[in-house]
């Protein structure tokens, strides 16, 4: 138990640098990845895979999206894309909210 007098005190000029500074990225939209313009594949065009989730209850867009990995890595491992890389495919996640359970779906649609 730390009691007030035993308390070291404050390091408030760390020589740390900030990890987060170090390793951060780009912001992306949310359910949006594409690769850079003019990023093709040995002169192939990326494959655009857009699905669509249709739900009674609408997911989080971290669920969402999160949900979608096994999805197009199962394309890829089926070898409908070839990689599912930034520079391999764009994708596009959306969801469409439908009146009951019976009409819950997801589309999967692939245009190269």
């Amino acid at each position: 138990m730390v009691k007030d007098g035993d308390r070291g005190e404050d390091n408030l000029e760390s020589e740390e640098e900030n990890p987060f500074l170090e390793y951060s990225t780009a912001i992306q939209p949310v359910g949006s990845v594409k690769g850079k313009e003019g990023d093709e594949l040995a002169g192939s065009k990326r494959h655009h895979i857009r699905i669509i989730s249709r739900r009674v209850r609408l997911c989080d867009a971290d669920n969402l999206v999160g949900g979608v990995k096994h999805l197009v890595d199962a394309l890829r491992l089926c070898q409908v894309i070839p990689e599912d890389d930034p520079q391999s495919i764009t994708l596009e996640v959306s969801q469409e909210k439908v009146s009951s359970y019976d009409k819950e779906e997801t589309w999967v649609e692939i245009t190269r």
